[in-house]
């Protein structure tokens, strides 16, 4: 007999938790001291600390949060003398103070949410997410047991108590983001806060009674009440009979929403609990007929998001910092702003109407697809993590992936490109590479030129056949005088033939649209014409031939005109001249077509030629040519 085990799984209903605060009177001298707490932050770069605080009028300076010794240790919030004036200070180790005074930036008998932010270079105030004031700072803590004082800071030996109201203080030993400070406000800090493993102080103010307060974070530096500071039922957020909701105006998002657990289980109100969706970490809404993803600034734990085949015209995920994936694909959206989603791996934003994107704030991105726009420039510069870059059938006029190493995959096909660099360093290693459909691209620059003919071909369909592949497009100007010579001119009564040496040093594209020569004295014939001189390999001399027929023994000099084009479609025209007896160069005068008949000597003796004497030619068309061959 077979025995099955079944597992029953229950909904956890955890117990409603009271949250408290801590009111202080300055009359009492009440204040809350956690011993030794500077060693948490004590030569960081970097830290912050933020609460919530209800102030009331302070006839002294009122000490809101914070460390202050006025040596080499101060971090700290305080309420300017009779004033709703704040002070932020940071003090380093070498006594260097610097401080943000925000005039009138209290409001009495109200609830707020201040934060105080250092990242190395700057100190910045915030009042309910929102940035105050902000200056330059520098420098670090380096004490290790400078105590940390809510309600309370000391002044040369003097103490200066607050009248009112904290809750809820957290110490970080990171600049917290304004998206990070607004987005968890009145939301507590669990393991999926992106900067959770930098909490180093957290205290909730949520014992309720006794004369200790509980450090949450993993340092567990637990707080002693000194003077009695007196527990209530806290009146924040936190506090709320009403749980936060979130504002989702879309119908058929807010259905998938509630289809899937993450409403408050009232259909179409326009709302669901924030609660249900703030630790969400995927998210597929895809082909769900949406018009608007309002309450997606709510997911702040939002790691991958796919939202394609909608009818997406905006979208909004500047609060989901933890992104690491967006797949928007197939929607009309008009722009996207990723500027804050530093963390984002891939971006997939096809057939939209995108005419800009900006990914400079994105250097960890590793793919991105934004084919089927109407981009018309963008800048990968900074994105050195790129593996894979699909940007065809846009309106880029020029593109630059040589500072992208790692990219293996790029297909950059149907554009309007003058010029593209894919010099990566990393060519040999591409899975796939197309370009083609650019009529206005005529050099690409790339690694080896002679692999990338070898490997990127018309017949693949990786290119056009007018594109060609250089180290250097954009290298000095062709140089008509010392690149083009005249090796070989051969004339007869119909044809005339020349072979014309060409140093084309920097696989230049060449087209010769016209030769123009001169037959009398009254000027000039021109013979239309098309030599292209495609593929040259660099550094080496190549020939090539020109012909021109019906012609009838033309006048010297003769003057040939060369039209080239390089790879930056700058245009320039070489002249050659070609005299009757050029210096260096052999003029044989003669047909290919005729036939030798005989040879003599000056005694009209038949000789089939000795060296060191003159010689005879005589050919079937009665041309005789006078010739020595000299050893």
């Amino acid at each position: 007999m077979r025995k099955f085990l079944l597992l029953l799984c229950l909904p956890f209903v955890g117990i409603a938790q009271t949250d408290h605060e801590l009111a202080f009177t300055s009359t009492t001298l009440d204040y809350v001291e956690i011993t030794n707490a500077s060693n948490v932050i004590a030569n960081k770069t970097a830290f912050s600390m933020s609460c919530w605080v209800y102030p009331q009028a302070n006839t002294n300076h009122g000490g809101i949060i914070g460390f202050r010794n006025n040596t080499d240790a101060d971090f700290y919030l305080l309420q300017m003398q009779n004033t709703n004036t704040i002070e932020a200070r940071f003090r380093n180790s070498s006594n260097i103070n610097y401080d943000i005074i925000a005039t009138n930036s209290l409001d009495f008998n109200q609830w707020q949410h201040l934060a105080f932010t250092y990242d190395g270079s700057y100190i910045r105030l915030y009042k309910n997410g929102i940035i105050i004031d902000s200056t330059a700072a520098n420098g670090t803590i380096t004490q290790t047991t400078q105590s940390f004082n809510l309600g309370m800071l000391d002044y040369q030996g003097s103490a200066f108590h607050l009248n009112g109201r904290l809750d809820e203080i957290r110490l970080w030993d990171v600049a917290l983001s304004p998206t990070e400070i607004i987005g968890w406000i009145c939301s507590p800090i669990y393991l999926f806060h992106p900067n959770y493993n930098n909490l180093m102080g957290y205290w909730r103010l949520n014992e309720g009674s006794g004369t200790f307060i509980t450090d949450l974070s993993v340092n567990a530096n637990n707080g002693t009440l000194n003077n009695n500071p007196t527990w209530q039922v806290t009146t924040t957020c936190f506090g709320s009979t009403t749980p936060p909701l979130t504002y989702v105006p879309d119908n058929n998002f807010e259905n998938y929403l509630e289809a899937n657990g993450m409403g408050d289980g009232i259909a179409l109100n326009d709302s669901v609990l924030t609660s249900n969706i703030n630790t969400i970490a995927f998210l597929d809404v895809s082909n769900q007929n949406i018009s608007e993803l309002t309450g997606i600034e709510d997911f702040i734990a939002l790691t991958d998001l796919d939202c394609w085949s909608n009818q997406l015209t905006s979208l909004d995920v500047s609060n989901n910092s933890a992104l690491t994936k967006l797949y928007c694909q197939f929607n009309p959206l008009g722009s996207l702003d990723v500027s804050n989603n530093t963390a984002l791996t891939d971006l997939v934003c096809v057939d939209n109407q995108l005419t800009s994107l900006n990914v400079s704030n994105n250097t960890a991105l590793t793919e991105l697809a934004c084919q089927l726009n109407q981009l018309t420039s963008l800048d990968v510069s900074i994105n050195t993590a790129l593996t894979l870059l699909s940007l065809w059938s846009n309106q880029l006029t020029s593109l630059d992936v040589s500072a992208n190493p790692d990219l293996t995959s790029l297909n950059c096909s149907s554009n309007q490109f003058t010029s593209l660099d894919v010099r990566n360093g990393n060519n040999i290693n591409f899975t796939y590479f197309y370009a083609e459909n650019n009529p206005n691209l005529f050099c690409i620059d790339v690694d080896d030129p002679v692999w990338s003919t070898v490997n990127w071909t018309v017949a693949n369909g990786n290119i056009d056949s007018q594109h060609y592949f250089s180290n250097n497009c954009s290298s000095a100007s062709f140089d008509c005088t010392d690149l083009l010579e005249v090796t070989d001119v051969i004339i007869d009564n119909t044809n005339l033939t020349m072979n014309i040496a060409i140093y084309n040093g920097y696989n230049y594209f060449l087209n010769y649209p016209y030769v123009a020569y001169t037959i009398d004295a009254n000027g000039d014939t021109i013979q239309a014409g098309n030599m292209n001189l495609f593929g040259a390999n660099n550094l080496v001399t190549t020939w090539y031939n020109y012909s021109l027929s019906n012609v009838i023994s033309p006048a010297y000099p003769l003057t040939m005109y060369f039209v080239y084009s390089d790879g930056s479609l700058v245009t320039d025209t070489c002249i050659l001249t070609y005299n009757s007896t050029p210096s260096a160069i052999i003029d044989f005068n003669v047909s290919s077509n005729r036939k030798l008949i005989s040879i003599v000597d000056v005694l009209g003796r038949k000789n089939k030629g000795k060296k060191n004497e003159v010689l005879f030619y005589i050919y079937d068309d009665g041309v005789v040519e006078k010739k020595i061959i000299i050893e």
